[in-house]
């Protein structure tokens, strides 16, 4: 297993637009921290107004010249489900739009998210309560079934996409999403049935549900999980912050990911810090104890 990093934990927001060099740069401060591997993210945005192919080539070459190997790109979008057919066919539209992206850099992998059943409103916070109450707010009228089958139904058709460009696809199943739980992961698996579509596990929407995430590793299996994020949760009210700073046993978490044959990458994910050298370090450092047997 290699050491990666996620380029989108170096900006403000994932969501930042690249702009200039920003991202040769960002390359070069993971590097630094003596990650090997990286991860890269594009928005519908991103895709128009950075990633054409003069941009990807060059960020994936700088990147293999300072010996850091791009694995996923992650195509940042939830319009998987959507009721729209028109927004189905943009989505994948983009998506192919990133799979050439992922090809010019040099990438293995693209992944791209679990969205919320469609139709859901948000959650909604009742003052007067002396509890938030947490419901996605569907309509009266939601079929399971239809928004499963529209689901899978566009996951296949980004798979022979991904495919197209010798890609293999991946989902990061979000906490409250449509594919959160190791059942749901093993069920879409199931449904998509095809060795190049897996999962990109993520140790803090597991805990941020109370799911363990070692018996996860031996749910899913080596052949299922495609990347591991390793970021950490305290299961009270922080998620979203350093491996080793939290619950999730790393060490645990890492001896199933070699019980079951998992040859991937231990990817170390922060977003939203103002220190992300400071916080990175500190995250690779524990890993590397980990998976030493030192901690």
């Amino acid at each position: 297993m290699k050491f990666a990093n996620v380029s989108w934990g170096w900006t403000p927001i994932p969501e930042d637009v690249p702009q200039g060099d920003s991202m040769i740069k960002i390359s070069d401060q993971i590097r630094a921290l003596g990650f090997e591997e990286v991860d890269y993210l594009a928005t519908q945005q991103g895709l128009d107004e950075f990633y054409d192919e003069a941009n990807s080539v060059k960020l994936g070459n700088h990147a293999r010249s300072i010996g850091l190997v791009p694995n996923v790109f992650v195509y940042q979008s939830s319009a998987w489900n959507n009721a729209d057919e028109a927004v189905r066919q943009k989505n994948l539209d983009y998506f192919e739009k990133c799979a050439k992206v992922a090809k010019w850099v040099g990438c293995r992998i693209i992944s791209s998210l679990s969205p919320p059943p469609c139709g859901a409103s948000g959650w909604r916070f009742n003052p007067r309560a002396n509890a938030q109450k947490v419901t996605f707010n569907l309509p009266s009228d939601y079929d399971f079934k239809k928004d499963w089958a529209t689901l899978i139904e566009n996951y296949k058709a980004g798979l022979a996409i991904a495919k197209k460009y010798s890609l293999r696809m991946s989902i990061e199943c979000f906490t409250m999403s449509m594919v959160a739980t190791p059942h749901a992961m093993l069920k879409a698996l199931e449904d998509i049935g095809d060795p190049d579509f897996g999962i990109q596990l993520d140790t803090n929407h597991l805990v941020a549900q109370r799911i363990d995430p070692e018996w996860t590793i031996r749910v899913l299996g080596a052949a299922s999980i495609f990347n591991m994020h390793c970021k950490d949760h305290d299961a009270v009210t922080r998620g979203n912050i350093p491996a080793g700073a939290g619950i999730v046993d790393y060490t645990a978490v890492i001896g199933a990911l070699r019980d079951v044959g998992y040859d991937g990458n231990l990817t170390v994910e922060l977003e939203f810090t103002d220190n992300p050298r400071r916080y990175n370090k500190q995250a690779l450092e524990h890993i590397k104890l980990c998976a030493k047997g030192e901690y």
